[in-house]
């Protein structure tokens, strides 16, 4: 007769997943799509995935989404983190060739910067919802474009010089010709008339001696 096996006992677990600020049909679905993104290792006891679990419920519960769209992101998040440290544990084995540990943490990177990727995008919403309707109303848009200070069609005017006091003094606008000469300014004066008299009258005299003197 074969030995009957022992019935298999299962370890009794209990996993606390954290109230969250959702509807039901959100928490339900996020609840358990971080189940299913978590790394399967085949060498963990029923504790340990519960402890794994347990770790995923704990990061949902300081990430708090509460909204559909806050809850995609933690998703995203979560998935990421957790397949990054997978990544990284596998890089970790001794058996590994150099180029897959090479490959291993260079996708880990990438994995876990998309995380803090979604983390920061999820904190800036959850800042915005929590900001009340005052202090979102107080924030300033985007600036309308100001009016130009001319505008294109309206006629430049050119600055007028100002006038002379020459040209006021004569009664004559800026910009226009020079008058003439009177008759005044042609004639000679008084005083260059008696002049070129008294050079006459010297040149006879000198004339008068030269001959005097010749003879």
């Amino acid at each position: 007769m074969q030995a009957q096996k022992a019935p298999h006992t299962m370890t009794a677990v209990s996993v606390h997943v954290p109230s969250l600020d959702l509807d039901p049909a959100t928490r339900s679905t996020l609840v358990q799509t971080i189940v299913d993104t978590l790394p399967h290792l085949p060498h963990f006891s029923e504790v340990e995935r519960a402890a794994q679990r347990d770790t995923a419920f704990a990061l949902l519960a300081i990430l708090d989404p509460r909204d559909p769209l806050q809850a995609m992101l933690v998703v995203h998040a979560l998935a990421a983190h957790h397949a990054s440290l997978h990544l990284y544990r596998c890089a970790a084995r001794p058996d590994m060739p150099l180029a897959l540990i090479l490959r291993f943490e260079t996708k880990a990177g990438v994995l876990s910067r998309l995380a803090d990727t979604k983390i920061r995008e999820l904190r800036r919403l959850q800042t915005a919802s929590a900001l009340p309707a005052s202090a979102a109303a107080s924030v300033p848009g985007p600036r309308a474009p100001q009016a130009p200070a001319i505008a294109p069609s309206a006629p430049v005017r050119q600055a007028t010089p100002a006038p002379r006091p020459e040209t006021e003094a004569a009664g004559q606008q800026p910009g226009d010709a020079a008058p003439a000469n009177s008759e005044a300014d042609t004639e000679a004066s008084p005083g260059e008339a008696t002049g070129d008299q008294l050079l006459a009258e010297v040149a006879a005299r000198l004339a008068a001696a030269t001959l005097a003197l010749a003879a």
